[in-house]
């Protein structure tokens, strides 16, 4: 008897369709002829067990008995999945064959394979690998199965990343929060491997935004008059000029009245002139990070959003395939299936197809490539066609169309331009004009216009003119300038920052290890960034049209709390890099353990020395600062005064926010429901 065991029941019912016998239901799995079960966990049915599993000196948080390291791992069933748990175990006594049908991830993986652990089944097994949920698909793969035991660095390489969570997690959150504590603190301080520089990275840009001074700078503009036309050129400093600074502005804006003085109202001539066709491909498809910031910046989406509209797309509409992939690229097989593809999202589209242009299926585009896709590739719209799009929400189709266009996008031909940058001289003095003309749009027409780049030199149309024309400067502008801080975190520029979190490392040794190492995983940097937010330390605040991660005060005291190695992404991305060296078999479990526990054991040495706790604040010295007031509108009242900075819960120290009721504004602790302490305001 064959045994499929999926992820999540919707995934077993279209496995059982796919396997084309009559299906017969019974209390959490699904008989299909008289050969094959399909049966399913719903996400872990096991979990890391608990500390006091490891012995009962670990039942109260005391600093002594750290660190916690487990000779023999211990799982233990979820408690709410505990019968489907049983139904499978039965299902394995009959089982000949079992087929690990789980999501095709690291976790996927881990999900079935730690079920066949804990029930100690031996017999054979494979894998049933799926991209996408659809029928043609799923029978596909069906006929291309492949041993488990191909799988078992991938699974290695999932044991490794939750032991090393447990490791640090549960013994830096009791060290630190104890340590806290003793100083006579109250609540608990949340340390996690990957979550902990994540917050990290929010309230150093925080503290970027705070200390950040604005400085003037000026810039020098000219219109310039030619025969053929007139165009604007910006001064350009020479390297030794007195007022320049590193980033080469100018910072007293004397020197360029003396210019402009010079110049204004005088002949010049044409120094340089040159013209470059240029041509830009399309843009790759989706990444799911490339989405979530796509969608983020277009849509308002969070990356939580985003994931779960993506994860529906995929399961339930059977529209796209896999979303939880860090791949732009796509099978270069594939190619051949571009015509039909695109054929099914058009019959999808039956009312009203919303791009313009002709594709051309025997364009190639850079995206396919096999040489660089892993397990997954990009997302994609699948073969699904004539489907019903009005059942989409607003955001679905929204998500579902920005993924047919990027797919469209790679047969249609580059974007075709001609770059021209000119040089005019007057009395010695260099200004510089770039201009670009459109010759051919190309994929433009589906994508649209990339972002406006942000320069001292927009680019403009230019007229044609020759090395040593004559032209006259004819006015001349200088604009004040302030250099600006760097913008707040929004969920695109953090799931950016966390896919890139080796620029952020400070160990170039690390760093050289590293290379393109992230914080986390596409599957979950969504639910990372939603933790710090539930937990009270990252607030979601609207900043102009964008929402923006703030730090709370108690995301600020974890930051002050915990060593540089803890908020830093060096540890992190770099143990990020060792699960991969995992999952391709370069390292193995073990050795990776080891390097897990020399480092927590460290940890809790230096908190036991006593010298890391006596330098942690409480949480009042860790208030930000006062929010500026928005101007109110006319006709309206102010908005009541937040908070002070030494407004803290007497009960827990959490944040005081103000609320509003039936009688008017208070103050609320910001931990409710756990906390329910109010004050008048």
């Amino acid at each position: 008897m064959n045994l499929y065991i999926a992820e999540k029941p919707s995934v077993g019912l279209e496995i059982a369709k796919a396997l084309g016998a009559p299906m017969l239901r019974g209390e959490g799995y699904i008989q299909v002829g008289s050969t094959d079960l399909v049966s399913w966990c719903v996400g872990h049915l096991l979990s890391q067990a608990s500390p006091e599993a490891y012995g009962p000196q670990y039942a109260q948080w005391d600093l002594a008995t750290l660190p916690i390291l487990p000779a023999a791992w211990q799982m233990e069933p979820n408690p709410k999945t505990k019968m489907q748990l049983s139904v499978v175990g039965k299902l394995l006594r009959r089982a000949t064959c079992v087929i690990n049908a789980g999501d095709a991830a690291r976790e996927g993986q881990a999900i079935v394979d730690e079920v066949l652990d804990h029930f100690g089944y031996r017999g054979a097994a494979k894998r049933l690998w799926l991209r996408e949920m659809n029928q043609p698909a799923i029978r596909k793969a069906l006929g291309s199965m492949r041993d488990n035991l191909d799988y078992e660095c991938l699974y290695a390489s999932a044991l490794a990343r939750a032991r090393a969570d447990w490791l640090v997690g549960m013994n830096c959150t009791r060290g630190y929060t104890s340590a806290w504590q003793r100083r006579g603190n109250k609540g608990t301080l949340h340390i996690g491997r990957v979550q902990t520089p994540t917050l990290c990275l929010i309230v150093a840009r925080d503290l970027d935004i705070e200390a950040f001074v604005p400085t003037p700078y000026f810039v020098l503009r000219a219109t310039v008059t030619h025969a053929r036309g007139t165009f604007t050129a910006t001064w350009q400093p020479p390297a030794n000029a007195a007022e320049r600074n590193a980033e080469g502005r100018i910072t007293a804006r004397a020197p360029l009245d003396a210019i402009a003085q010079r110049v204004s109202g005088h002949a010049a001539q044409i120094r340089t002139y040159s013209t470059t066709p240029k041509t830009q491909g399309p843009p790759l498809p989706y990444s799911l990070g490339d989405l979530q910031k796509v969608a983020n910046k277009r849509l308002g989406l969070s990356p939580s959003e985003t994931l779960k509209i993506a994860q529906s797309l995929y399961e339930t509409y059977k529209l796209t395939t896999y979303p939880r992939t860090d791949f732009s690229y796509l099978p270069s097989d594939e190619h051949a299936l571009g015509g039909a593809i695109v054929a099914a999202a058009r019959s999808n589209f039956a009312h009203a197809w919303p791009f313009e242009g002709t594709p051309d299926f025997t364009l190639k585009s850079a995206a396919w490539n096999s040489d660089k896709i892993g397990d997954h590739h990009a997302i994609r719209p699948t073969l699904v066609r004539d489907f019903d799009l009005t059942v989409l929400g607003k955001n679905e189709l929204a998500i579902y169309q920005l993924v047919v266009a990027q797919f469209l996008a790679q047969f249609y031909p580059p974007h075709r331009y001609d770059s021209t940058i000119v040089e005019v001289d007057c009395y010695g003095e260099r200004f510089r004009a770039t201009g670009t003309v459109d010759v051919d749009p190309g994929w433009m027409i589906v994508l649209g216009t990339p972002a406006a780049r942000s320069s001292d030199d927009a680019p403009q149309a230019l007229p044609a003119m020759l090395e040593g024309d004559p032209c006259r400067i004819t006015s001349t502008q200088i604009d004040t300038k302030r250099t600006s801080p760097p913008p707040r975190y929004d969920g695109a520029s953090l799931i950016e920052a966390m896919e890139q979190a080796w620029r952020f490392v400070t160990d170039e040794r690390v760093k050289a290890t590293i290379r393109e190492s992230g914080i986390g995983t596409p599957a979950t940097r969504a639910a990372i960034v939603d933790h710090l937010i539930q937990r009270d330390y990252v607030e979601e605040r609207r900043e102009g049209k964008r929402k923006v991660y703030v730090a709370t005060a108690r995301g600020r005291l974890l930051y002050r709390a915990v060593p540089i190695q803890l908020r830093t992404p060096d540890l992190t991305a770099y143990f990020e890099s060792l699960l991969s060296n995992i999952e391709a078999g370069t390292m193995t479990l073990p050795a990776f353990m080891d390097q897990q526990t020399a480092y927590v054991t460290k940890l809790m040495r230096d908190l036991q020395e006593g010298s890391v706790a006596a330098q942690m604040p409480s949480l009042a010295e860790c208030e930000p600062p006062a929010r500026p007031a928005s101007p109110a509108k006319r006709g309206t009242k102010a908005a009541p005064a937040a908070a002070s900075a030494s407004a803290a819960c007497p009960h827990c120290q959490r944040p005081l926010r103000t609320r509003k009721g039936r009688n008017g504004p208070f103050y609320g602790c910001s931990g409710y429901p756990t906390c329910s302490y109010t004050a008048p305001l």
